[in-house]
């Protein structure tokens, strides 16, 4: 096993928490249904497969933001792994979606949980997903049983947004 100067070990600790970050991004892209974020997550020829959808990245972004039948979701990710080799990298990131779905007036909520199975390239200095697959490992299905109006949550006046309205956009001054 070669040992790596102090050089090569500080440039794969930039590396992985620079993946970290853009993983985090695409998350917060999403849910905040914010179009520039999310196209600006991926390079130049992404390609994106994730359910029934499998293309080019800039028509799976369109695909993902046009959903006006989704009312929130909030993807937590987890137990990253990266692998990196240049500009070049790989991945298998954890997630957790939760979504409340509105069709036709009857809400259901959703808990998808699978794993995003990545390769990386770096373009201009900055980390992008070349390729995104989501693998799928559970999920569940229920009517919406959230209260927002009463107690404790009736309380609670700050919540997220799908759109530059969400609290962190005033927060961190519109920098996402």
């Amino acid at each position: 096993m070669s040992q790596k100067n102090e050089a090569e070990l500080l440039q794969e600790l930039e590396d992985k928490q620079a993946l970290r970050e853009l993983v985090t991004r695409y998350a917060r892209a999403v849910d905040r249904a914010d179009r520039e974020l999310l196209a600006g997550v991926f390079a130049e020829g992404a390609q994106v497969e994730n359910g029934a959808f499998a293309g080019p990245a800039n028509e799976f972004v369109a695909a993902c933001l046009n959903r006006p039948e989704l009312e929130r979701s909030f993807h937590s990710v987890s137990n990253e792994f990266f692998a990196v080799d240049g500009d070049g990298a790989r991945g298998e990131v954890y997630v957790i979606a939760v979504a409340t779905w509105n069709k036709g007036g009857e809400k259901t909520d959703t808990l998808v949980g699978g794993r995003y199975v990545d390769k990386y390239r770096k373009e201009g200095g900055q980390w992008k997903i070349a390729r995104r697959t989501f693998v799928h490992e559970w999920n569940m299905s229920f009517p919406t049983t959230a209260v927002w109006d009463e107690g404790l949550f009736g309380m609670i006046k700050l919540r997220g947004q799908r759109s530059k309205d969400d609290p962190m956009y005033k927060i961190l001054g519109g920098r996402a």
